[in-house]
């Protein structure tokens, strides 16, 4: 994030405030396991995810611990919403149109069992890995002091090694993240709802509305955890133009959301310099890994990346001076 790219949410044109309705009435209690009173609910996110949404809910399902699972999904076509009734509690939908990722976010705190102290996340292509990622996630708040706790992500089988070589770095064992200003991902998460009720997630950001939220509850001294144990399959190939899309909506939101000096805001800094080492560190990769498609793609992308990147920065501080 200087800042490390942490995964984030595909960027949307500014829209009009969203508009939930009221759940499909779906009777799934027997996927809640007993002697719990009050499940732990997860929140998910939805539009258009099959088939990997299926293996994601199966997995769910054979989680160790008690959990409601209530969804939000945004006008699927594809039986993504017919999937969902068969497995989740409830099932709110989004109207085409109208998601904005913090007011999503925001709605479904308010829909979940307020008896409950925290409230879990995952995307709807975010598979876990075991029975145990729910019950390992919740382990991050054994201190009182953590606001929000964020899973392992792990590279599908078919990840192509560009994005795999990225998604190790930025989760894996988690060393690498000290040495960030900041980390965080909703796509496997928890926070505690107390933190919630004093602090809400932005209404107007387009982008990384989970690192804005993550930095500002760090600000008021919460901590922020990283729980490896807790893992999921999830990655993404990209093309280049889809990699310039994503990192340009990710800068664009790094500009508004942290404090840039004079020097960390120059081409130099903020774009040259990581570029050339992105590039080093994969040539490397490449080499020791015997990835000659990684090679020669390897350049191609880290320039879309960075000229996607400096685009939104320079936005985001644009819309800061204003």
């Amino acid at each position: 994030m200087s800042v490390e790219p942490v995964e984030s949410v595909e960027p949307v044109e500014p829209v009009e405030p969203v508009e939930v309705v009221e759940p499909v009435e779906v009777d799934r209690k027997k996927h809640i396991a007993p002697g719990r009173h009050v499940p732990i609910p997860i929140v998910m996110r939805a539009k258009n995810d099959m088939p990997l949404i299926r293996k994601t809910l199966e997995m769910i399902r054979l989680q160790n611990t008690p959990y409601e699972l209530i969804a939000f999904d945004n006008e699927s076509q594809d039986g993504t919403r017919e999937l969902l009734e068969q497995y989740a509690q409830r099932v709110y939908q989004v109207p085409a149109g109208t998601y904005i990722p913090g007011k999503v976010l925001n709605e479904a705190m308010q829909s979940v069992d307020p008896r409950a102290p925290f409230v879990v996340f995952l995307n709807s292509d975010c598979q876990p890995v075991d029975s145990y990622w729910l019950e390992n996630l919740l382990k991050g708040f054994t201190d009182t002091k953590v606001g929000a706790v964020f899973g392992r992500q792990l590279p599908r089988p078919d990840c192509m090694p560009l994005f795999f070589k990225d998604t190790e770095e930025t989760f894996g064992d988690g060393a690498r993240q000290k040495y960030w200003k900041h980390c965080f991902s909703m796509a496997s998460s928890a926070i505690r709802r107390s933190v919630w009720e004093e602090l809400q997630f932005s209404e107007t950001l387009q982008y990384s509305e989970d690192i804005d939220w993550t930095w500002r509850i760090r600000q008021k001294g919460w901590t922020v955890q990283y729980q490896e144990f807790s893992q999921v399959y999830h990655s993404h190939n990209y093309t280049r133009k889809q990699f310039a899309k994503r990192h340009r909506g990710e800068g664009k939101a790094e500009a508004e959301i942290f404090s840039w000096s004079r020097w960390e805001r120059t081409f130099l800094r903020y774009s040259l310099l990581p570029f050339l080492r992105q590039i080093k560190s994969d040539v490397f990769y490449a080499v020791t890994h015997k990835s000659m498609r990684m090679l020669f793609s390897s350049p191609g992308f880290r320039f879309a990346q960075m000229t996607g990147r400096r685009k939104g920065f320079k936005e985001g501080i644009r819309n800061r001076k204003k």
